[in-house]
């Protein structure tokens, strides 16, 4: 698997953006919460301590705006691989977690239920939690849209209710991410808005603008009969 995707993306809410600039924080959840149910099919007893944080590799991306922002109100906040990875290796470290962050392979669900058997076949003979990881780099080929780029924690703490609230680490906003982009159909004066919210209120001094995903362009004319 590939552990450099570049550029990175993640569609969020407004209010979501500005809670990661205000505290300062990157929230990553228990997989048990994301929606594919195949994100934990394979159990084992450190299986409750792997939290994770996924990005998309497609900048421009029609459908990932219809799902992460279906009230025209989203924001996709970007970064690099390198940038991320910097910033959460230094938490990893500090906090004796164990750490992966690579790009998501999609396969056949076929191919996903035989690689797991012989994943499971393998820990059972000798465990690793780094090699349990690879799991979470598998998702079927229907959600290949996504792109994802993963950032995997094993915090040994965890407990059930750290399942339950994901866990979050420190991290300098105004380092890792360098632009911001509002949803391409937000109403002028939101886009009006929420810049100035984050130029002036939190400080922000790179790239904020509007998608323009759906800005018209000049038509080829055809002319004559």
């Amino acid at each position: 698997m590939s552990s450099s995707a570049g550029r990175l993306y993640r569609i969020l809410s407004f209010d979501r953006v500005v809670q990661i600039f205000e505290k300062e924080q990157l929230h990553l959840a228990h997989p048990s919460s994301w929606d594919d149910p195949y994100e934990v099919r394979l159990k084992h007893n450190q299986s409750h301590q792997i939290f994770g944080q996924c990005w998309c590799t497609k900048g421009v991306s029609d459908a990932m705006w219809r799902i992460y922002s279906p009230n025209h109100l989203g924001v996709r906040i970007s970064t690099s691989t390198k940038l991320l990875r910097q910033q959460v290796a230094t938490v990893a470290r500090e906090r004796g977690y164990t750490l992966r962050m690579e790009s998501v392979r999609y396969e056949s669900q076929y191919k996903i239920n035989k690689e797991i058997a012989a994943l499971r076949g393998d820990l059972q003979q000798h465990f690793e939690v780094q090699r349990a990881m690879d799991a979470l780099f598998l998702k079927r080929e229907a959600f290949d849209h996504e792109a994802e780029f993963r950032v995997l924690l094993r915090a040994p703490e965890a407990n059930r209710k750290t399942v339950l609230e994901g866990i979050k680490i420190p991290i300098n906003p105004h380092r890792l991410i360098d632009s911001v982009l509002l949803d391409p159909r937000a109403p002028p004066e939101l886009v009006a808005a929420f810049t100035y919210y984050l130029q002036q209120k939190i400080g922000f001094k790179k790239r904020v603008a509007r998608s323009v995903l759906y800005k018209s362009t000049d038509p080829y004319v055809v002319e004559g009969e």
